[in-house]
């Protein structure tokens, strides 16, 4: 019994962070977006881009989160995405991040964001990003994209955001499902 109870206990205390509403499957009745997520929008100018949670049938049926640019966006350098605190992590544990995407009318992958913030929430400890790559084409099917964050000491929030940059995607839209955070061991 005793040695049922350490596992238990290691299993439990070594558990990788948890993201609420990983697959977009709970809707916001109000706004019609994923819930447990915040969206970043320019000061004063929301209509550049929507977030809405939406029914993919490609996707059996489930939901996944879609960024759409508005088509007139300005060409500046600004990204937008879906963001949340994660709770369990642990300082000098590195985990691996990742999300599945598709893409339609997009000129660059859309982006994993990980940041190591201090206890103000002012300062940043850490930053890792997933790959950037310019798109020739749709990502008809989904693919993964992830980034890996070995997270400092000092670590007070560790915030995950997911989304893309406006500059060249006026017009696109990213397609995201199954944000998962996982311990590297």
């Amino acid at each position: 019994m005793l040695i049922l109870l350490s596992l238990v206990l290691c299993a439990a205390t070594s558990q990788a962070p948890q993201v609420v509403n990983a697959d977009f499957e709970t809707v916001d009745a109000r706004s019609a977006t994923p819930s447990g997520w915040l969206f970043t929008s320019l000061p004063g100018q929301s209509q550049l881009v929507s977030y809405q949670s939406l029914l993919e049938p490609e996707a059996n049926g489930s939901r996944v989160l879609a960024i759409r640019i508005a088509a007139d966006h300005p060409q500046q350098q600004v990204a937008y995405n879906a963001h949340q605190d994660l709770q369990g992590f642990e300082a000098g544990k590195t985990y691996r991040v990742s999300a599945r995407v598709r893409t339609r009318s997009l000129q660059s992958l859309p982006m994993v964001v990980v940041q190591c913030l201090d206890q103000s929430t002012q300062k940043p400890l850490g930053f890792a990003r997933s790959e950037q790559r310019e798109l020739k084409q749709d990502l008809a099917e989904w693919e993964t994209i992830q980034t890996v964050i070995q997270v400092p000491e000092g670590t007070a929030t560790l915030r995950l955001r997911i989304g893309i940059p406006a500059e060249g995607n006026a017009g696109g839209t990213a397609l995201i499902d199954d944000v998962q955070v996982a311990e590297v061991p």
